[in-house]
């Protein structure tokens, strides 16, 4: 093996102008091939230009479409009505099937209200579980409960599906001390 000094005056008769843009030109090539290549078929970096963050919001198959869309529902219990809306899912559309409701809801561990359904809902596409925020309507189908959830520090959990949502505030299902009665109704 012969060594070659780069510093010799062989390599030195190359001026540096000319090794600089080969070297630039060796390195995106290196790039480019190490990131698959500009074929097009391959995600683009956050931040490139015309690239987009990843969509983290749950997607149509999950069973969460925008609130806009579904069965508007109303909440009563002592002389307080809410207004919610159940999602297009079909553990949704098996609860709206029912209505209207009359259930007795107890506070769990200071951040929802449950209360349990005469029959089990179908799961039919429903995801395995879910992290529940405040505001959310959720199933809980181990125990075969309806969930409202006032405070977002529920942990995700098997089991649980996301079924609709609150259009306000949740102050007064938060407030309500021991059993309380509630008819769930479709809004007119």
């Amino acid at each position: 093996m012969i060594a070659m000094n780069v510093f010799s005056p062989r390599w030195s008769r190359w001026p540096r102008s000319r090794c600089y843009p080969l070297a630039l030109a060796l390195l995106a090539a290196i790039s480019l091939s190490a990131c698959g290549g500009g074929d097009g078929g391959g995600d683009r970096a956050i931040g490139a230009p015309g690239a987009s963050a990843p969509d983290t919001s749950p997607s149509p198959a999950s069973g969460d479409p925008d609130s806009s869309e579904g069965t508007p529902i109303r909440i009563a219990f002592g002389g307080t009505g809410l207004t919610a809306r159940l999602h297009d899912n079909a553990t949704a559309r098996d609860l709206a099937s029912q209505l209207p409701l009359t259930l007795t809801f107890s506070d769990l561990s200071n951040v929802e209200k449950t209360a349990p359904l005469p029959r089990e809902l179908s799961l039919d596409g429903a995801p395995e579980g879910h992290d529940p925020a405040a505001g959310d309507i959720g199933y809980y189908s181990p125990g075969g409960d309806l969930v409202f959830y006032y405070d977002s520090e529920a942990p995700f959990f098997d089991g649980i599906v996301r079924i609709g949502e609150f259009d306000g505030g949740m102050d007064a299902i938060e407030h309500q001390g021991g059993d309380f009665s509630v008819t769930i109704r479709r809004a007119e």
